[in-house]
C-alpha cells in the first residue's frame, strides 16, 4: 500500500465515522501512537480542504435529470396553477395554528448561525464567525449519536403543535439525507438518513410533516463567487462574460434542485408542507415558479408550499425580491403580524435568544408572555405561528425547552379552544385586546400581561355569559350602549394569556 493510499484510507474512515479496515499496515497505529496522531491530523486537514473545495463528482448531473429540467423550463403550462392548493388534503393548513421550526445541521456543532455564519464582516453572521474552511470542517464532527426526535415531537403535540418543519438542507448545501448529488450524510455518515428518522417520528406522534429546503446551495459549482463570502466585497462581482456557459450552469442547478426535491418528495410517504427558501442564479431572470409548483404537486398532490421559490427573503431584504407566489405567504419573519396578507399565511420567529436560527448553546428562551403576544397576534388575524428552536448537534432539545413546552401544555388544557381551529377576528376594531372566535356566538378576549385592566368590547348583542377559561369562573361585566366592559380581578391575572370566553 502506497503512502497516498494509506492517507486516503484514514481520511475515508474518519469522514465516514468508522474505524479503518484492519489491513496489516494499519497495525502500525497501535505500535506507533505518534504516527497515528500524525495521520489523524493529516486526515483532518484533508477533510477540511475537501469540503471547502468542490468535488466535481458530487455535482456531475446525469443526462436524464438535465433533460427533465430542460423540459420543465421550455414547456409552457397547460393551465394556470391555483393558489392556495384546492386539494382536499391541503385544507388543514389555515387552521393548523402552531408549528415547530427546526434549523439543524453541521452548524449545530458550534451553535452558530446556519450558513450566514460564513459571511465575514456581516452583521447577520452571528457570534463567532467561521471561515468557509472552518464552517465546512464542522461536518467532520456532526454525527448525531442520541437522536430522538420522537421525544420532543410528542411533547409538542401535547402542547398544541400540529406540524413541524425541519431543515433538510440549508444554503450551505449539506444534506441531512444521502442524496445522489451534492454533499451530506452520504459522504460523512455512510449514508445515514436523518430525514427518515424525523419523518418516522412525525408519523408516530401524529405531527404533520414539514420539510424545509433551500434551493440556494452555496457549495454548488458556480453559485457563489469567493468574494460573496465577505460582506465588504460580496457586491463587487465581475460581469458575466459567458452568457451561454452561465445559462448551462443554471440548467445544471435546476436539474440538481429538482433531483433533490424528487428524493425528498418520494422517499418518505406523504409530505404536508414544503418550505422553500429562495432559488436564484446570477444573470438569469426567469424563475419558473408556477412550473416548479405544478411539478411538485404532480408528486405530492396534497402538499402545501410557501412563497419562497422566487421571493427570496434574507436578512438584508426581509420584504423579499419578487411577488409572493405560493399556497401560503410568509411576510412576518421575526416581526409582529399587523395585517392579513393573503388567504393562507404564516409568521415565523425565534423562540431562543442566541445562535440565530440555529442551536442556542445557552438555551435562553424568550418569555412565555412574548410567545403569547406573537402567537395570539397571528391567530387573531388568521395565520399560523411557526416558532423556531434549533436542536443540538445530536438533534435533541435542551431541558429548558421541555420546561417551556410543559408550561404551554398546561395552558392548552383550557386555552386550546381559543386558538386551535379558531377564526380570525378584527380585534382592534372591536376591542382593546386581541380577539379570536369560534362560530358566530363565541368570542375569546386574550388578556395579556401588558393589556389594560378594563377590557372594552364593541358589540350590538348582550352577552349571555362572560367566563375566565382557566377556572370557568364567571366574570362580572356591564353591557351598555353597544359596549361590554369587564375586568379580571387582579389576583386572577397571570403572566401568560388570560383568556375570557364571551358567549352570546
Amino acid at each position: 500500500m502506497t503512502t497516498f493510499q494509506k492517507r486516503l484510507e484514514v481520511r475515508r474512515a474518519y469522514t465516514c465515522n468508522t474505524a479503518p479496515t484492519p489491513h496489516s499496515s494499519n497495525h502500525a497505529f497501535s505500535m506507533y501512537p505518534q504516527v497515528f496522531l500524525t495521520f489523524c491530523l493529516l486526515c483532518l486537514s484533508l477533510g477540511m480542504n475537501a469540503q471547502e473545495e468542490i468535488n466535481p463528482k458530487d455535482y456531475r448531473i446525469e443526462k436524464k435529470d438535465l433533460n427533465r429540467a430542460l423540459t420543465l423550463i421550455n414547456t409552457p403550462l397547460k393551465e394556470e396553477v391555483v393558489f392556495p392548493n384546492p386539494a382536499a388534503g391541503a385544507q388543514w393548513f389555515p387552521q393548523a395554528g402552531l408549528g415547530l421550526f427546526m434549523h439543524w445541521g453541521i452548524h449545530s456543532v458550534d451553535g452558530v448561525q446556519p450558513s450566514w455564519n460564513m459571511i465575514q464582516h456581516y452583521r447577520y453572521a452571528g457570534r463567532d464567525p467561521h471561515t468557509v474552511k472552518q464552517y465546512y470542517a464542522l461536518a467532520l464532527k456532526f454525527n448525531p449519536q442520541n437522536y430522538n426526535p420522537e421525544r420532543y415531537l410528542e411533547a409538542c403535540k401535547k402542547a398544541g403543535f400540529t406540524y413541524a418543519v425541519l431543515t433538510t438542507r440549508h444554503h450551505d448545501g449539506y444534506a441531512l439525507w444521502p442524496s445522489k448529488y451534492g454533499i451530506g450524510t452520504k459522504q460523512y455518515m455512510g449514508g445515514r438518513d436523518l430525514i427518515k428518522e424525523y419523518v418516522d417520528a412525525c408519523h408516530k406522534t401524529g405531527m404533520r410533516v414539514g420539510l424545509y429546503y433551500s434551493p440556494r446551495d452555496w457549495h454548488f459549482p458556480g453559485c457563489m463567487d469567493k468574494r460573496e463570502f465577505d460582506a465588504n466585497t460580496r457586491k463587487d462581482l465581475p460581469p458575466i462574460t459567458d452568457s451561454v456557459g452561465n445559462y448551462r450552469q443554471y440548467v445544471n442547478f435546476i436539474a440538481y434542485t429538482m433531483a433533490q426535491l424528487e428524493e425528498l418528495l418520494t422517499r418518505y410517504g406523504k409530505i404536508d408542507v414544503l418550505w422553500l427558501d429562495g432559488a436564484s442564479w446570477r444573470g438569469i431572470n426567469e424563475k419558473n415558479t408556477e412550473k416548479i409548483y405544478a411539478w411538485i404537486r404532480s408528486i405530492q398532490p396534497d402538499i402545501v408550499i410557501n412563497d419562497r421559490w422566487s421571493n427570496i427573503v434574507d436578512p438584508d431584504n426581509p420584504a423579499g425580491t419578487s411577488m409572493r407566489i405560493g399556497d401560503f405567504t410568509t411576510p412576518f419573519e421575526c416581526g409582529m403580524p399587523t395585517y392579513v396578507p393573503s388567504k393562507w399565511w404564516e409568521a415565523e420567529n425565534l423562540w431562543t435568544t442566541g445562535g440565530g436560527w440555529g442551536y442556542d448553546k445557552e438555551g435562553n428562551f424568550r418569555t412565555l408572555s412574548w410567545f403569547f403576544d406573537n402567537y395570539i397576534a397571528t391567530r387573531s388575524l388568521g395565520g399560523n405561528f411557526l416558532i423556531n428552536v434549533g436542536p443540538d448537534e445530536n438533534g435533541n432539545m435542551k431541558p429548558k425547552f421541555y420546561q417551556e413546552i410543559d408550561s404551554l401544555a398546561s395552558w392548552m388544557t383550557y386555552g386550546h379552544e381559543s386558538v386551535a381551529g379558531s377564526q380570525p377576528t378584527p380585534g382592534m376594531e372591536l376591542c382593546n385586546v386581541r380577539l379570536t372566535s369560534r362560530g358566530t356566538d363565541t368570542l375569546y378576549a386574550h388578556v395579556l400581561p401588558n393589556s389594560p385592566a378594563q377590557i372594552s368590547l364593541k358589540t350590538d348583542r348582550k352577552p349571555r355569559e362572560v367566563t375566565l377559561l382557566r377556572n370557568e369562573r364567571a366574570i362580572q361585566g356591564m353591557w351598555r350602549d353597544g359596549f361590554l366592559h369587564f375586568m379580571i380581578p387582579q389576583d386572577e391575572r397571570t403572566n401568560l394569556d388570560d383568556v375570557v370566553r364571551i358567549s352570546f
